[in-house]
Protein backbone atom coordinates (compact mmCIF):
# COMPACT_ATOMS: atom_id res chain seq x y z
CA UNK A 1 0.00 0.00 0.00
CA UNK A 2 3.29 2.29 0.95
CA UNK A 3 3.91 2.27 -2.78
CA UNK A 4 0.01 2.82 -4.17
CA UNK A 5 0.02 6.39 -1.83
CA UNK A 6 3.60 7.24 -3.62
CA UNK A 7 2.29 6.86 -7.12
CA UNK A 8 0.80 9.02 -10.05
CA UNK A 9 -0.50 7.88 -13.22
CA UNK A 10 1.59 4.37 -12.30
CA UNK A 11 4.52 6.14 -11.99
CA UNK A 12 6.55 6.05 -8.34
CA UNK A 13 7.76 9.60 -7.27
CA UNK A 14 11.43 9.94 -7.38
CA UNK A 15 13.05 8.24 -4.39
CA UNK A 16 10.33 6.24 -3.62
CA UNK A 17 12.27 3.27 -4.70
CA UNK A 18 15.05 4.40 -2.41
CA UNK A 19 13.29 4.83 0.83
CA UNK A 20 11.25 2.22 0.28
CA UNK A 21 14.70 0.37 0.71
CA UNK A 22 15.45 2.53 3.66
CA UNK A 23 12.38 1.73 5.64
CA UNK A 24 11.90 -2.30 4.67
CA UNK A 25 15.32 -3.32 4.57
CA UNK A 26 14.80 -5.04 1.09
CA UNK A 27 16.37 -4.73 -2.19
CA UNK A 28 15.68 -2.65 -5.34
CA UNK A 29 15.21 -5.63 -7.33
CA UNK A 30 12.02 -7.04 -4.66
CA UNK A 31 10.82 -3.77 -4.52
CA UNK A 32 10.56 -3.73 -8.77
CA UNK A 33 9.22 -7.24 -8.39
CA UNK A 34 6.56 -6.47 -6.13
CA UNK A 35 5.66 -2.85 -7.89
CA UNK A 36 5.00 -5.18 -10.82
CA UNK A 37 2.88 -7.46 -9.51
CA UNK A 38 0.88 -4.97 -8.52
CA UNK A 39 0.22 -3.41 -11.56
CA UNK A 40 -0.31 -6.30 -13.77
CA UNK A 41 -3.27 -6.89 -11.07
CA UNK A 42 -4.43 -3.76 -10.98
CA UNK A 43 -5.14 -3.76 -14.82
CA UNK A 44 -6.04 -6.96 -14.56
CA UNK A 45 -8.79 -5.34 -12.23
CA UNK A 46 -7.66 -8.12 -9.53
CA UNK A 47 -7.38 -8.15 -5.93
CA UNK A 48 -3.48 -6.98 -4.58
CA UNK A 49 -2.35 -10.29 -3.60
CA UNK A 50 1.97 -10.13 -2.82
CA UNK A 51 2.13 -13.88 -1.59
CA UNK A 52 4.75 -16.36 -3.13
CA UNK A 53 4.63 -19.55 -4.82
CA UNK A 54 7.77 -20.61 -2.54
CA UNK A 55 8.01 -22.51 0.22
CA UNK A 56 10.08 -22.67 3.40
CA UNK A 57 12.29 -25.48 3.06
CA UNK A 58 15.75 -26.48 5.28
CA UNK A 59 16.21 -27.47 8.65
CA UNK A 60 13.76 -25.88 11.05
CA UNK A 61 15.29 -24.19 14.01
CA UNK A 62 15.42 -25.72 17.29
CA UNK A 63 12.71 -24.08 19.60
CA UNK A 64 14.52 -23.27 22.98
CA UNK A 65 12.64 -22.21 25.91
CA UNK A 66 15.47 -19.34 26.52
CA UNK A 67 13.79 -17.39 28.64
CA UNK A 68 13.71 -19.44 31.62
CA UNK A 69 17.05 -18.65 31.90
CA UNK A 70 15.59 -15.84 34.64
CA UNK A 71 14.34 -18.86 36.73
CA UNK A 72 17.97 -20.59 37.19
CA UNK A 73 20.34 -19.61 39.46
CA UNK A 74 23.47 -17.70 38.04
CA UNK A 75 26.15 -20.24 39.49
CA UNK A 76 24.41 -23.01 37.05
CA UNK A 77 24.84 -21.33 33.68
CA UNK A 78 28.80 -20.47 34.16
CA UNK A 79 29.36 -21.62 30.81
CA UNK A 80 27.67 -22.86 27.50
CA UNK A 81 27.69 -26.51 28.74
CA UNK A 82 26.04 -25.97 31.82
CA UNK A 83 23.41 -23.69 30.20
CA UNK A 84 22.86 -26.41 27.69
CA UNK A 85 22.12 -28.98 30.10
CA UNK A 86 20.06 -26.46 32.05
CA UNK A 87 17.69 -25.85 28.85
CA UNK A 88 18.08 -29.54 27.64
CA UNK A 89 19.39 -28.23 24.29
CA UNK A 90 23.06 -29.15 22.52
CA UNK A 91 25.82 -26.71 23.22
CA UNK A 92 25.77 -26.03 19.31
CA UNK A 93 22.42 -24.94 19.85
CA UNK A 94 23.18 -22.49 22.17
CA UNK A 95 26.04 -20.85 20.51
CA UNK A 96 23.63 -20.55 17.49
CA UNK A 97 21.19 -18.70 20.13
CA UNK A 98 24.18 -16.58 21.44
CA UNK A 99 25.01 -15.59 18.06
CA UNK A 100 21.23 -14.07 17.30
CA UNK A 101 21.78 -12.38 19.75
CA UNK A 102 18.87 -13.66 21.93
CA UNK A 103 21.01 -14.63 24.86
CA UNK A 104 24.42 -12.35 26.12
CA UNK A 105 27.22 -13.40 27.85
CA UNK A 106 27.34 -11.71 31.08
CA UNK A 107 30.49 -11.04 33.80
CA UNK A 108 29.67 -10.79 36.98
CA UNK A 109 32.44 -8.83 38.91
CA UNK A 110 32.13 -9.17 42.80
CA UNK A 111 31.07 -6.17 44.59
CA UNK A 112 32.46 -4.88 48.11
CA UNK A 113 29.55 -5.67 50.81
CA UNK A 114 29.22 -2.43 52.48
CA UNK A 115 27.55 -1.83 56.25
CA UNK A 116 24.93 0.02 57.59
CA UNK A 117 27.24 2.58 59.01
CA UNK A 118 28.93 2.45 55.96
CA UNK A 119 25.72 3.33 53.36
CA UNK A 120 24.65 6.29 56.51
CA UNK A 121 28.14 7.76 55.65
CA UNK A 122 28.36 7.74 52.05
CA UNK A 123 24.82 9.37 52.25
CA UNK A 124 25.82 12.07 55.07
CA UNK A 125 28.55 12.73 52.69
CA UNK A 126 26.46 13.15 49.55
CA UNK A 127 24.31 15.65 51.96
CA UNK A 128 26.81 17.91 53.06
CA UNK A 129 27.84 18.86 49.67
CA UNK A 130 24.33 20.35 49.35
CA UNK A 131 24.14 23.89 49.45
CA UNK A 132 21.97 26.16 51.19
CA UNK A 133 20.68 26.67 54.90
CA UNK A 134 17.06 25.20 54.90
CA UNK A 135 16.27 21.88 53.17
CA UNK A 136 14.20 23.59 50.48
CA UNK A 137 17.12 25.40 49.44
CA UNK A 138 19.67 23.28 49.42
CA UNK A 139 19.20 21.92 45.84
CA UNK A 140 22.91 22.88 44.42
CA UNK A 141 26.23 20.95 45.00
CA UNK A 142 29.31 22.47 46.20
CA UNK A 143 31.34 23.02 43.27
CA UNK A 144 34.57 20.75 44.60
CA UNK A 145 36.90 23.22 43.35
CA UNK A 146 39.31 22.62 46.32
CA UNK A 147 38.83 18.96 46.02
CA UNK A 148 41.73 17.05 44.88
CA UNK A 149 41.34 12.95 44.28
CA UNK A 150 44.13 10.76 43.92
CA UNK A 151 44.42 6.58 43.27
CA UNK A 152 46.74 4.10 43.29
CA UNK A 153 47.20 1.35 40.40
CA UNK A 154 49.76 -1.72 39.67
CA UNK A 155 51.30 -2.18 36.64
CA UNK A 156 53.25 -5.35 35.65
CA UNK A 157 56.56 -4.63 33.85
CA UNK A 158 55.92 -7.24 31.71
CA UNK A 159 53.31 -10.04 30.26
CA UNK A 160 53.48 -13.56 30.62
CA UNK A 161 52.74 -13.85 27.10
CA UNK A 162 52.77 -11.05 24.20
CA UNK A 163 50.90 -10.87 20.98
CA UNK A 164 53.33 -8.91 18.32
CA UNK A 165 53.08 -8.59 14.93
CA UNK A 166 56.43 -9.46 13.05
CA UNK A 167 57.68 -9.46 9.34
CA UNK A 168 57.24 -12.58 7.67
CA UNK A 169 61.25 -13.90 8.32
CA UNK A 170 61.46 -11.87 11.42
CA UNK A 171 62.44 -13.51 14.77
CA UNK A 172 60.25 -13.30 17.86
CA UNK A 173 62.39 -11.33 20.59
CA UNK A 174 63.70 -13.91 23.36
CA UNK A 175 62.17 -13.04 26.66
CA UNK A 176 63.07 -14.65 29.97
CA UNK A 177 62.86 -13.83 33.84
CA UNK A 178 63.52 -15.57 37.06
CA UNK A 179 59.58 -16.76 37.29
CA UNK A 180 56.12 -16.48 35.05
CA UNK A 181 54.49 -16.77 38.02
CA UNK A 182 55.64 -13.52 40.33
CA UNK A 183 56.30 -10.67 37.57
CA UNK A 184 57.64 -7.48 39.10
CA UNK A 185 55.18 -5.19 38.79
CA UNK A 186 54.70 -1.06 39.87
CA UNK A 187 52.29 0.82 41.71
CA UNK A 188 51.27 4.29 40.21
CA UNK A 189 49.61 7.59 42.05
CA UNK A 190 47.53 9.41 39.46
CA UNK A 191 46.18 12.72 41.04
CA UNK A 192 43.62 15.31 38.97
CA UNK A 193 41.46 17.95 40.35
CA UNK A 194 38.22 19.48 38.34
CA UNK A 195 38.83 21.71 35.28
CA UNK A 196 38.78 25.36 35.08
CA UNK A 197 36.60 27.14 31.93
CA UNK A 198 36.74 30.66 31.71
CA UNK A 199 33.33 32.76 30.59
CA UNK A 200 34.33 31.39 26.57
CA UNK A 201 34.45 27.78 27.27
CA UNK A 202 37.81 27.58 27.25
CA UNK A 203 39.71 25.18 29.11
CA UNK A 204 42.26 27.41 31.71
CA UNK A 205 43.06 24.33 33.51
CA UNK A 206 42.64 20.56 32.57
CA UNK A 207 42.52 18.74 36.09
CA UNK A 208 46.05 16.94 35.29
CA UNK A 209 48.19 16.85 38.16
CA UNK A 210 50.58 14.07 37.54
CA UNK A 211 51.22 10.75 37.79
CA UNK A 212 53.76 9.32 40.23
CA UNK A 213 55.35 5.70 40.42
CA UNK A 214 56.47 4.04 43.59
CA UNK A 215 60.34 4.06 42.87
CA UNK A 216 63.63 5.01 44.02
CA UNK A 217 67.20 5.20 42.97
CA UNK A 218 70.52 3.77 44.43
CA UNK A 219 74.09 3.46 43.26
CA UNK A 220 74.78 -0.05 41.41
CA UNK A 221 76.63 -1.79 43.54
CA UNK A 222 78.66 -4.48 41.12
CA UNK A 223 79.67 -3.83 37.72
CA UNK A 224 77.59 -6.28 34.92
CA UNK A 225 77.66 -6.21 30.95
CA UNK A 226 74.85 -3.75 31.05
CA UNK A 227 76.64 -1.12 33.55
CA UNK A 228 79.23 0.25 35.64
CA UNK A 229 79.43 0.32 39.36
CA UNK A 230 78.00 3.10 41.45
CA UNK A 231 75.95 3.92 38.58
CA UNK A 232 72.29 5.39 39.71
CA UNK A 233 70.15 3.25 38.82
CA UNK A 234 66.25 2.95 39.50
CA UNK A 235 64.50 0.61 41.33
CA UNK A 236 60.83 -0.41 41.93
CA UNK A 237 58.99 -0.15 45.60
CA UNK A 238 58.07 -3.58 46.09
CA UNK A 239 55.87 -2.92 49.13
CA UNK A 240 53.78 -0.26 49.43
CA UNK A 241 53.14 0.70 53.27
CA UNK A 242 52.00 3.63 54.95
CA UNK A 243 55.24 4.96 54.95
CA UNK A 244 55.77 4.89 51.14
CA UNK A 245 52.53 6.74 50.53
CA UNK A 246 53.56 9.08 53.28
CA UNK A 247 56.75 10.22 51.97
CA UNK A 248 54.83 10.42 48.62
CA UNK A 249 52.32 12.42 49.35
CA UNK A 250 54.52 15.17 50.83
CA UNK A 251 57.62 15.01 48.75
CA UNK A 252 55.95 14.60 45.20
CA UNK A 253 52.23 15.26 44.87
CA UNK A 254 51.38 18.62 47.66
CA UNK A 255 54.43 20.07 45.96
CA UNK A 256 52.77 19.21 42.13
CA UNK A 257 49.35 20.51 43.88
CA UNK A 258 50.97 23.82 44.51
CA UNK A 259 52.87 24.37 41.31
CA UNK A 260 49.97 23.34 38.77
CA UNK A 261 47.01 24.47 40.64
CA UNK A 262 45.52 27.90 39.24
CA UNK A 263 47.40 30.84 41.06
CA UNK A 264 44.21 32.97 40.48
CA UNK A 265 42.48 31.30 42.74
CA UNK A 266 44.20 32.68 45.73
CA UNK A 267 44.89 31.20 48.99
CA UNK A 268 42.83 28.32 50.01
CA UNK A 269 42.17 24.89 52.17
CA UNK A 270 42.58 21.69 49.70
CA UNK A 271 41.54 18.61 50.45
CA UNK A 272 43.04 15.99 49.00
CA UNK A 273 40.27 12.66 48.92
CA UNK A 274 41.53 9.04 48.41
CA UNK A 275 38.87 7.14 48.44
CA UNK A 276 37.07 7.93 51.73
CA UNK A 277 39.94 9.31 53.39
CA UNK A 278 40.72 12.85 53.58
CA UNK A 279 43.35 14.62 53.84
CA UNK A 280 43.61 18.54 54.69
CA UNK A 281 46.19 21.03 53.65
CA UNK A 282 46.07 24.81 53.65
Amino acid sequence: MWLVNNQTEGKLKHGAVQEVENMFNVSRRTINTIWSTARRQKAASEPYNMSTKGHNSGRKRIQVQYNAITEINMGDIACIRDLAVQLKASSTTINRIINRGLIKPHTNPLHLALKEANLFQRVEWVLNLLMGDTPTTKRQYYPMYNFIHIDEKWFYLSKKSQRVYLERNEKGKYRAAKSSKFIPKVMFTSVVARPRFNTENECTFDGKIGIFPFTYQEPAKRASKYRAKGIVITKIVESVGKKETRNMLINDIIPAIMQKSPTSEGHKTIYIQQGHTYVKKT
